[in-house]
């Protein structure tokens, strides 16, 4: 049997790009030690800014609990924390929580050994610090800085050794690390890993029984105070893949770790849910420090059967979809088929998995129908990890199809392990929050409520196969804390995520788990949340994220705000347009500005993003744009407020304020170009089509124009046909076109009036204006001047063809 190991998969970044230093939450940037033994108590000293009001550490794994606080400084807090002998090795999220505030989320580790702490000096190996088998060493490489350690062995022992140095987030540590013997040579090293990527991993069988020496350095000798480190030394096994990859939830599933020169094989028990971090760690043998990434899955497993190089001799899979291939490439030069079943009309997705699994494979994936016609193929492209390959198959007629698999350079080897997942198209539903910020994928990521205040995230759906109306529940709440959205609707694609705080709510957290349950009880599918986070970045490139289905929430300090907006007395129509009124409350002396965001529109609906209250001032307004397929309904808009309160950025969001919407009472076409000449005045006419009857006048102006064009407004009823502008031009009327005019017609209605956008597209042209011509003179001919004889005129001379040529390019200019 295994044991299991729930992966959260790397989730953590690097702090220079992740920490806002005039955010309201506060800052969060090391833990020390990064890491502990599980069964224990441990010290933990977390540091960052804004710390002095803390109140817990908030974990997202169960037995993982924090047991006192020893003290609290505004840039440092010590305490203890206790974890269980159940909890899984491996990363562990946690966030801080403050009376103002929640950090950003930063992991730490769990591992199987006790910690050692490096102890200088220690640069070479005659000054190499002891250690024993079975130990976690936490150190830091300087600039040019060696680390040696020196372990007793005896013949025949094994030597692993595993570091942890990228992953720990502070920045882009490529560690190297070897295991050298008394006479100084290397007997194994690593720098790099498929698994692990920058941070390696080596074992070495003793040759003797004696000194050996575990050395880590940075791999071009640069180091830095920030290229913190756990180095694990012991006897463990480390398999570089897991073969199959990946298994049906809830099954038994045989499995063989592969090591760089050997393998073992063990049953595994799977858990009874999809988890896309999910590790397998070996039960019989002495676990690795982090487990092995396992794809679980709702559907089987097809394992390739030798000799299947050729086409005829194809593993057969008994369906086309959804299923997972399963192989290794396992000597150069070699190629895996599979036949697989497929029905006209299908659309399925083939997604290779190898080099995100740790498997060195450079996958090539091709795909035959029975002729050896080609339906597609693909060489890269399957993630952030590109080198798997990824592609869409349509189907074009029932038959069977072939799968083709090799390596990209034709290497092969027993590690070269492959998975090939065909989907087309499962019951799927998962909801997330945007990134609010490029570089920050974090910023925003949590509900930090203020007393007697709310918070609001927009959540963004993302459905397959699944229909209908789905409801948010939220468990485990803090005390005074609700949930306010209630409807995830069929019709909208996300909503806006509000969590409100009683007045009275003491400070307290929680991380919440947080899912969409079916409105009809007859749908089974149950949506989850899927918060993706950049963990490990630098720059635009992104090392490791996490994904997490909890919500961190928390009750924190009233803010010095609120916001509320105002309701509209009348709907917001079609192709219409609506001013919505935000109003602050101040506390008294609270005057700095405020940025209000709106995290959400209805579809149809368009509007800015956000708008600020100026210091001191009070309201600010959303210009509300509806388009012409927006219906009947009534929709809860909110937004959230923003604002540095002195120590920071709070926020507080208003309460849902309820706008209608409103087929439109009438509607016009683009009135046909009109010209008039500069200076002059003409008439544009509108031809109207009523949707519905009004009572009384509505008032009607053509908008887009400058002030230099005066178009009078015009009075129009429910009877009006067609409704005439007169547009009167200056000399100071610019000449051209002035196109994308409209006509915005004010219609009266009980409440107020409705703002209609008629006859978009409209042009109006100013020409200039035309030039006088003066007749011409007439000829004053003396009345006694003698007639004089006309002289004979000699013929014209002829032109060359040179000479005619260089006249008519003449009379052209």
């Amino acid at each position: 049997m295994l044991t299991v190991m729930s992966h959260r998969s790397l989730i953590f970044s690097l702090f220079a790009v992740a920490t806002l230093s005039s955010a309201a939450y506060p800052e969060f940037s090391a833990t020390i030690p990064n890491g502990g033994p599980r069964g224990a108590e441990w010290k933990l000293t977390v540091t960052g800014n804004r710390l002095a009001d803390f109140e817990s550490l908030m974990f997202f794994s169960p037995g993982i609990t924090q047991k006192s606080v020893e003290k609290v400084e505004n840039n440092k807090v010590q305490l203890t924390i206790s974890v269980a002998p159940d909890v899984p090795l491996g990363n562990h999220l946690l966030r801080i929580r403050t009376k103002s505030g929640i950090s950003h989320v930063r992991q730490f580790f769990v591992g199987p050994f006790p910690n050692l702490d490096e102890k200088e000096p220690n640069s070479d190996m005659e000054a190499a610090q002891p250690i024993s088998f079975n130990q976690t060493i936490e150190g830091v490489v300087l600039s040019e800085d060696v680390d040696y350690y020196k372990i007793t062995a005896k013949k025949g022992q094994r030597i692993s050794v595993e570091a942890d140095g990228l992953r720990l987030g502070y920045t882009t540590f490529d560690p190297y690390i070897a295991i050298i013997d008394k006479d100084k040579f290397e007997k194994a090293f690593s720098d790099d890993t498929i698994l692990h990527r920058q941070d390696g991993y080596c074992s070495f069988v003793a040759e003797y029984d004696g000194d050996y020496y575990v050395m880590i350095r940075e791999s071009s000798y640069r180091g830095g105070g920030n290229n913190y480190y756990r180095l694990h030394v012991g006897s463990f096994r480390r398999p570089d893949v897991v073969y199959p990859a990946g298994g049906k939830v809830a099954s038994k599933t045989q499995v063989r770790f592969i090591e760089k020169d050997s393998s073992f094989e063990e049953e595994a028990q799977l858990p009874n849910e999809v988890d896309p971090g999910f590790m397998l760690l070996s039960k019989t043998q002495e676990p690795a420090p982090s487990g092995n990434p396992f794809r679980l899955v709702d559907f089987d497993n097809v394992l390739e059967a030798e000799p299947n190089d050729e086409q005829a001799k194809a593993t057969a899979s008994p369906v086309g979809e959804p299923i997972a291939l399963n192989g290794i490439i396992e000597r150069p030069g070699d190629v895996d088929y599979f036949k697989v079943p497929f029905k006209k009309g299908q659309q399925v997705v083939l997604q290779a998995y190898a080099q995100s699994l740790g498997s060195p494979l450079d996958s090539v994936v091709n795909v035959y129908n029975e002729k050896g016609n080609s339906l597609g193929g693909n060489d890269d492209g399957g993630g952030r990890r590109r080198l798997d390959s990824k592609q869409t198959l349509n189907i074009p007629a029932d038959g069977d199809y072939f799968v083709r698999v090799t390596d990209h350079l034709e290497r092969g080897g027993p590690n070269f392990v492959y998975r090939l997942e065909l989907v087309a198209s499962q019951p799927q539903l998962t909801f997330a929050s945007p990134h609010y910020s490029v570089n920050d994928s974090q910023y925003r990521q949590f509900m930090a409520i203020p007393k007697g205040g709310r918070m609001v995230l927009l959540q963004n759906f993302t459905r397959s196969a699944v229909s209908g109306d789905f409801k948010f529940e939220a468990s485990g709440l803090p005390t005074g804390v609700r949930l306010l959205t209630e409807l995830a609707p069929k019709d909208q694609p996300g909503m806006p995520l509000m969590f409100e705080a009683a007045a009275d709510a003491p400070i307290g957290g929680a991380v919440v788990p947080v899912v969409l349950k079916p409105v009809d009880p007859a749908q089974k599918i149950v949506g989850k949340m899927r918060q993706e986070f950049d963990i490990v970045r630098s720059g635009n490139v992104v090392y490791y994220t996490e994904f997490e289905d909890k919500l961190p929430v928390a009750v924190v300090d009233e803010a010095p705000y609120s916001l509320e907006i105002v309701k509209p007395t009348v709907p917001l129509v079609a192709n219409g347009i609506m001013q919505m009124k935000v109003v602050a409350k101040r506390k008294e002396g609270f005057k700095a500005p405020i940025r209000v965001l709106m995290p959400w529109k209805p579809v149809g609906i368009s509007s800015l993003g956000e708008q600020t209250i100026p210091e001191g001032q009070n309201e600010c307004f959303f210009q509300l744009d509806a388009n012409a397929s927006v219906a009947t309904a009534a929709h809860h808009f909110t937004v959230m407020g923003e604002a540095d309160a002195g120590n920071g950025r709070v926020y507080n969001a208003a309460p849902f304020c309820e706008i209608k919407t409103d087929t439109h009472y009438l509607t016009a076409p683009a009135i046909p170009l009109t010209a008039v000449e500069q200076g002059k005045e003409t008439v544009m006419v509108a031809k109207l089509e009523l949707s519905k009857p009004f009572h009384g006048e509505a008032m009607a102006r053509i908008v887009g124009v400058p002030d230099t064009i005066q178009i009078e407004p015009a009075k129009i009823t429910k009877d009006t046909k067609e409704v005439s502008f007169k547009v009167t031009t200056t000399d100071k009327s610019p000449v051209g076109k002035q196109a994308n005019l409209f006509v915005l017609v004010d219609v009266p209605v009980e409440g107020g009036t409705t703002a209609h956008r008629i006859a978009l597209g409209s042009t109006l042209r100013i020409d200039a204006p035309r030039k006088v011509v003066a007749p011409p003179a007439a000829q004053v001919v003396a009345a006694n001047k003698p007639k004089e004889t006309p002289k004979p005129t000699a013929p014209p001379k002829p032109l060359s063809r040179l000479e005619q040529l260089r006249q008519e390019a003449a009379g052209a200019k």
